[in-house]
């Protein structure tokens, strides 16, 4: 049903995708030109970083694309009160059009990114030691169960404040977390101690982490360790978000704006 949905409005989700490939070949381009002047920035050269842009264009549609906006639409319109009275648990709903939406999305970065290697024919560092890659499969998973209850949560904030939908909220978290997560450049190449904080933040497990166990930067215990680390934001998140789901229904009015 998501896959379908995605797809009613044809020409904002084509727009929607030329806009991400021109931002993907934005970000391509501008590190492409940065290596013309330097051969290492931190521990990159061109080949990892070009790696790193393009992959994490991919973990950008496979964990940051979101339906949970759709939450905040429900709250401030009333329409929740439908979803309330159907006999299933309405984040685990959103939860499943969420990854009908990041199926069409993943579907069209597979095409876009086939034609930036057709084109551009980017040297790139490829991963071949079969346990990496499954860890790397791992924790983009995990991220993705991560994004999805901390998106929830920001979402909930409608319950109190359904002004615009609860957008201003979700816009500001958007941007911030696009940076937090390492997706406009890599985490390790900023300052010592600001990396050093931002690494055991949960936006870190979206994209730079998982690009870290790819590129084989980090060792088998630093995996183990940012596994584990995931589990216990996963946890947290989860519990917080369900309290805040209860504490959000007792202040629901359902008159929708």
């Amino acid at each position: 049903m998501a896959w379908h949905i995605s797809f009613v409005y044809r020409l904002n989700f084509m727009v929607w995708r030329i806009r991400s490939f021109f931002l993907l070949l934005g970000g391509y381009f501008f590190w492409y030109a940065v290596y013309r002047f330097n051969k290492q920035i931190g521990i990159y050269d061109e080949r990892l970083m070009l790696t790193y842009i393009l992959l994490g264009s991919f973990l950008q549609s496979l964990i940051l694309t979101s339906q949970s906006f759709q939450i905040a639409e429900d709250i401030a319109t009333g329409k929740l009160s439908n979803r309330l009275i159907k006999p299933m648990s309405y984040l685990k709903s959103m939860f499943s059009l969420d990854l009908g939406a990041k199926a069409a999305s993943i579907f069209f970065i597979f095409f876009e990114l086939g034609l930036i290697f057709i084109i551009l024919k980017p040297q790139l560092f490829i991963q071949k030691d079969p346990l990496r890659l499954l860890s790397f499969a791992v924790v983009s998973f995990g991220g993705l169960f991560i994004y999805f209850y901390l998106s929830s949560l920001i979402s909930l904030i409608t319950f109190w404040y359904p002004e615009d939908y609860g957008w201003p909220a979700r816009f500001l978290f958007m941007v911030v977390n696009n940076f937090l997560s390492g997706g406009v450049l890599p985490l390790d190449i900023l300052p010592a101690s600001i990396f050093n904080f931002l690494r055991f933040l949960p936006s870190s497990n979206f994209i730079f982490f998982p690009l870290q166990v790819y590129l084989g930067k980090v060792n088998n215990f630093e995996i183990l360790q940012g596994f584990l680390t995931m589990i216990f934001w996963l946890v947290v998140l989860k519990l917080i978000t369900n309290f805040t789901w209860q504490k959000g229904l007792k202040n629901y009015t359902a008159v929708g704006i």
